[in-house]
């Protein structure tokens, strides 16, 4: 009788088990609800309007030595220098012998606001993204720094990207919330959305209500390969323990337990940050996207190109499967 039990509780976890994304889903949009159970309507807002402040990025790119994405890279580095004049950007890579540093070099002599740094006592070259976490820690001591941001060697953010981020940053500060960015790829004339491993369903995703047209939608997979943050940002991650490459799993503190950190490679969790720090009730992470209402799709000023393509060319690959238009339905 015992037994038989036993296999009746089991069946009915295991099915439970089988939709327990589901529940989580529910129960965050039902707390979503009651959070925000008024209508919060903000005027209308130009999300890519000029700043009158003066910015100052400082900027770190860990670069696994790769004569052939050098020139991405060099992209990458031109398109924040256009976002800011003043802006500083640091390269890191790793060990790699004295003709290859001098070719590196030559290709970003002239890039004066670029600096390379060459790690050649790693004790393991997946920790290389790491080393960023020292330099943005006494970057921050200089108050002329506005902004800092740390991306990986061949994403492309540019001055319309930034330029949403900083405004929206004003509208969702109030919310503990962060403007995201969805990372693109193109194949046979169509745009991906490559971090999307499935499609998400719209009316049970927790928003923020701009106006008419526009709302900041929480979707759940906030993975962008990069972050952006102010100087408050920056302080509360680097204070913080996600600038601890432990943080999410429960050896590092039980508090921070998260299974979507622990799923994370070494590498991809240096650019996570703040993410899954503090989340607001009822959202999937602090991580928004602005979502076109006239249109009904994600609005493009938060694409992000993915200069390098992989993922949508791979045929069995997790990633790159949908296009932006579909990803949220």
């Amino acid at each position: 009788m015992f037994y038989t039990l036993l296999k009746i509780i089991r069946k009915i976890t295991k099915s439970i088990g089988k939709k327990e994304e589901y529940f989580i889903d529910s129960l965050n949009f039902h707390d979503f609800k009651n959070k925000f159970k008024k209508n919060v309507k903000f005027p209308s807002y130009d999300l890519t309007k000029n700043a009158n402040q003066k910015t100052k990025i400082y900027a770190t790119i860990p670069f696994f030595y790769n004569e052939k994405k050098i020139d991405n890279l060099s992209y990458v580095c031109e398109n924040i220098h256009n976002i800011s004049k003043g802006s500083t950007i640091k390269i890191l890579t790793n060990n790699i012998t004295k003709k290859q540093i001098n070719k590196f070099k030559n290709k970003f002599k002239k890039k004066k606001y670029v600096q390379i740094i060459i790690h050649n006592k790693l004790l393991n070259d997946r920790l290389l993204p790491w080393y960023h976490i020292p330099l943005m820690k006494d970057a921050f001591k200089n108050k002329n720094y506005t902004h800092f941001l740390y991306i990986e060697d061949d994403i492309c953010i540019n001055k319309e990207n930034f330029l949403y981020w900083n405004n929206s940053r004003k509208i969702l500060k109030k919310y503990h919330l962060i403007p995201g960015f969805i990372r693109t790829e193109k194949k046979n004339g169509k745009l991906y959305a490559i971090d999307f491993v499935k499609k998400n369903i719209k009316n049970k995703l927790p928003y923020i209500p701009i106006n008419n047209n526009l709302s900041f939608i929480s979707h759940k997979f906030p993975y962008q390969g990069m972050y952006l943050y102010d100087r408050e940002l920056m302080k509360e991650h680097l204070e913080g323990p996600s600038s601890n490459p432990d943080c999410g799993h429960g050896a590092f503190n039980l508090k921070y337990l998260d299974k979507r950190m622990i799923n994370l490679d070494l590498m991809a969790k240096a650019n996570i940050g703040l993410t899954y720090m503090d989340v607001p009730k009822g959202f999937n992470s602090r991580i928004v996207i602005p979502y076109d209402l006239s249109k009904n799709e994600i609005s493009s000023i938060s694409f992000i190109k993915h200069l390098s393509n992989k993922y949508s060319k791979f045929k069995n690959s997790w990633f790159g499967n949908f296009k932006v238009n579909e990803v949220i339905k």
